[in-house]
């Protein structure tokens, strides 16, 4: 009985360490979240807001910018499966960073997947910035 009571002092406070809420806003850092890798040469994060649940579920909210050349964008289309978002009114963000603001020359993309939660990507064509917004809950 000892040892059960030992093993509950020493399990018990490891879930509430390991389960703690992130509030991330360095745009470098956002972006190695989201794409598990630092920023190549040719990629600058300029503006970047994370939050990640409390839960042991890999549960999220992503925004970020970012200018990148049109290849990185290209390839990132094709590998995650995105494709153009054709209905104008059908998307709201709540909650958005006041610097979140694509403008009207973007392309929205979605992904091409039936279990869509919202996440929208935003493909700015004269100044080669994307704005993302992914949401996984």
């Amino acid at each position: 009985m000892k040892s059960y009571v030992l093993k509950l002092f020493v399990v018990i406070p490891f879930l509430f360490i390991s389960c703690s809420e992130k509030n991330i806003n360095n745009p470098d850092e956002v972006y190695e979240l989201w794409l598990g890798e630092k920023p190549l040469e040719n990629i600058n994060p300029i503006n970047g807001n994370y939050w990640q649940s409390a839960h042991f579920t890999n549960e999220y909210i992503l925004f970020l910018e970012v200018e990148a050349h049109k290849k990185f964008w290209e390839v990132f289309v094709k590998e995650h499966n995105l494709i153009v978002d054709t209905l104008d009114n059908s998307f709201l963000i709540s909650d958005k960073p006041d610097w979140f603001h694509p403008p009207k020359n973007t392309i929205k993309y979605k992904i091409n997947d039936s279990f869509d939660q919202g996440s929208r990507y935003f493909q700015d064509t004269i100044n080669d910035k994307i704005y993302i917004y992914e949401i996984q809950l």
